[in-house]
């Protein structure tokens, strides 16, 4: 039987031109700053991310697929395929899954569609839609899929670091006072995904202390599968790549990809934040 994958615009993925070479598909998210309007179907052009971004007092904000969305990308898949592997930005993140459950539920005889919450977002949602892609053309029936992500799930870690605390004040995660204060500190925060929340961590006052916090992240992992290195347009070249030659110098066999982390993640953690994505390597 066929099978078809779906996945947002949250994703990142690192197999080049991954999605001209395996047939998912890619529910947009919305970007909404005052008039402007953006569907993350690509990668936005600087001038359209500046305005998206430009103004701190109209902090944009990012809107999930619909279930009418989801329920008519659905149908259109179940003329071509029997089941259907839906995989998600987070539920604590985002309403997609809830969105995708629902729309679901409008094919129900029709077309077997399982919706997966990633419990995670950008390339930690990019790498599981990836292994499940990539088991698919080698054969693997439906069940296994299912079984291959929830399996990986436990196994990706994601951490950020930032500076612009508008941002968290923003998605409720802390008071203003604690952005105003921080501001003026000039205070960088780490965010962690755990269990498909967004945590802040921990506070450091340098950018060469949040590159090394970073370093000591990443660390931790004895044996790391695949290794993400995110940014955005405005963060400084130079943190990505000290962080790079730190991160290659411990781990000189690892894969590692840097990619863009898109409008959609920069509405939960600014325009210069600076994340690592690790999939830990599966025990033998």
């Amino acid at each position: 039987m066929a099978i078809r994958i779906v996945t947002d615009s949250t994703a990142r993925f690192t197999v080049p031109n991954f999605l001209e070479r395996y047939p998912v598909a890619v529910a947009p998210m919305t970007i909404r700053s005052g008039s402007t309007i953006f569907q993350e179907r690509s990668e936005p052009d600087r001038q359209t991310f500046e305005q998206l971004f430009s103004d701190p007092r109209n902090l944009p904000l990012c809107e999930a697929p619909s279930e009418e969305t989801l329920a008519r990308l659905y149908g259109q898949l179940a003329r071509q395929a029997d089941q259907i592997l839906s995989i998600h930005t987070s539920a604590q993140i985002s309403p997609v899954v809830q969105h995708a459950e629902a729309a679901s539920q409008r094919h129900l005889g029709r077309v077997d569609i399982q919706v997966i919450d990633s419990e995670t977002f950008s390339a930690g949602l990019g790498l599981l839609v990836e292994a499940a892609a990539q088991a698919a053309e080698a054969g693997a029936d439906f069940d296994s899929l299912v079984r291959l992500v929830r399996g990986l799930i436990p196994r990706l870690y994601c951490v950020f670091a930032m500076d612009e605390l508008e941002y968290l004040q923003h998605n409720g995660l802390i008071t203003r006072s604690q952005a105003i204060l921080g501001s003026m500190l000039g205070i960088i925060t780490f965010l962690t995904v755990e269990e498909g929340t967004i945590l802040p961590m921990e506070k450091v006052r340098t950018k060469a202390r949040a590159i090394e916090k970073l370093v000591e992240f990443v660390s931790e992992f004895t044996h790391i599968e695949h290794m993400v290195l995110l940014h955005e347009l405005a963060t400084p070249a130079d943190e990505m790549r000290i962080l790079m030659d730190r991160l290659r110098s411990l781990y000189p066999a690892t894969p590692i990809t840097v990619r863009q982390y898109g409008p959609s993640v920069a509405t939960f953690v600014g325009t210069r934040g600076l994340g690592v994505v690790v999939l830990e390597a599966e025990e033998t």
